[in-house]
């Protein structure tokens, strides 16, 4: 059985961080043993966390501005691996390739009028390798959108590998910037999954504390404003009539739908409320449209919900899905943590597992959850020159 660690990278829409996730990878895709070695967190630098933010669609940026950026962000990528490799003690040499998902800036799903979708993540692979000397993958994405797939959600297919149960039904819930769940049923395999984007996460609610305070804060810490305010009905019930609720899976959606400028719009007809109340009201929102879907897209009501994602810290948000979840009648909601797999390596892990599958020429989109006409190999190889690997190797 062969053994490989691969390093997987991880940058979600709210570019809070790159996490860097070192893993031992038992077997052949899809049969993985699966054991996280180390995980590594790297803040972005503070300025060019802005100029991403300021890049992604729906804002105008130039073609000069993206070139650019593609090249810092995959040095940031770069440095990551590297950090992360001298805390873990692991020689480069070691390490059979790097998975990077990449900085997500403009993602365009297939839709009516639009046949073909498409996506753009930042952090240029042979950059990457080349500043590594390490072999690296990616551009995950981009060969499910060409046959006609939203090319995402891609982590469902770690998700069955790692959290089937042969008992219960289970819904891994992401909430990230965009909230995503992959549905698990009970003993089954690849085929039975389903998976999509559920709608906001932490995403509005981020861009509404980061514009009442003037960037002075990035997020509602543990929920504490929303605590502190209560739901506006109305506004919540016209929240609640967005058309992408109702849009039946396959479905994705980013920032182009529910970033700064659908908060700009709340805040144009808010009408005096105040932060805490609009804070509370986006919180319950989030909440909703995840048991919304559940109960319009969902072939049952799962057992389980695991939760993971940067949400999982906001208690407000999880106190609000909680009693939405149990009124739906699912009362065990766990935090993915005490399953065994560390919430904040979850993602990176998975794309170290979708970097194997791409070493061993295994399919790893699922069709039914992305609405790809086929299965399809992801990711592309960058090699990385040989004698930057090998005098890396020689030095470790």
């Amino acid at each position: 059985m062969p053994t490989r660690i691969i390093i997987g990278l991880m940058s979600g829409t709210s570019v809070d961080s790159i996490d860097a996730a070192i893993v031992e990878i038992r077997g052949r895709a899809p049969r993985l043993s699966v054991k996280l070695l180390h995980h590594y967190q790297a803040n972005w630098p503070p300025q060019l966390r802005r100029r991403l933010l300021a890049a992604m669609a729906p804002a105008p940026s130039s073609a000069a501005e993206i070139c650019e950026l593609n090249f810092l962000t995959a040095g940031a990528f770069a440095a990551a691996v590297r950090s992360a490799l001298q805390q873990a003690g692991v020689a480069p040499h070691r390490v059979s390739a790097v998975a990077s998902h990449g900085q997500t800036v403009c993602h365009l799903p297939p839709r009516p009028g639009r046949r073909t979708g498409s996506t753009l993540q930042l952090g240029d692979v042979a950059v990457i390798a080349t500043l590594t000397g390490i072999p690296t993958i990616g551009n995950f994405r981009s060969a499910d959108m060409a046959v006609g797939g939203h090319g995402a959600p891609l982590v469902p297919w770690a998700d069955a590998i790692l959290l089937r149960d042969v008992k219960r039904a289970r819904a891994i819930q992401n909430i990230g910037g965009i909230a995503n769940v992959t549905y698990l049923p009970p003993g089954q395999g690849f085929s039975a999954v389903r998976a999509f984007d559920t709608g906001p996460g932490n995403m509005a609610i981020d861009a509404l504390i980061s514009i009442a305070t003037g960037g002075r804060q990035r997020c509602d810490t543990n929920g504490h404003i929303a605590r502190q305010g209560r739901v506006d009905d109305r506004l919540f019930a016209q929240l609640q009539a967005h058309r992408y609720f109702s849009l039946p899976p396959p479905k994705s959606t980013g920032r182009e739908v529910f970033g700064t400028a659908f908060v700009e719009k709340i805040l144009a007809g808010a009408d005096g409320k105040s932060i805490c109340d609009l804070t509370a009201t986006l919180t319950a929102l989030t909440a909703w449209s995840i048991t919304d879907a559940y109960h319009r897209f969902l072939p049952r009501v799962p057992e389980e919900v695991i939760i993971c994602g940067g949400g999982l810290h906001n208690a407000e948000l999880i106190r609000y899905l909680a009693a939405d979840l149990a009124k739906l009648g699912c009362r065990n909601v766990i935090p993915m943590d005490q399953l065994g797999i560390v919430n904040k390596a979850r993602e990176a892990m998975a794309f170290a597992m979708l970097g194997a599958a791409a070493l061993d020429g295994v399919p790893a989109n699922l069709p039914q959850v992305t609405g790809a006409a086929k299965p399809m190999l992801l990711g592309v190889v960058a090699q990385g020159p040989d004698r930057t690997y090998k005098n890396t190797a020689s030095r470790a």
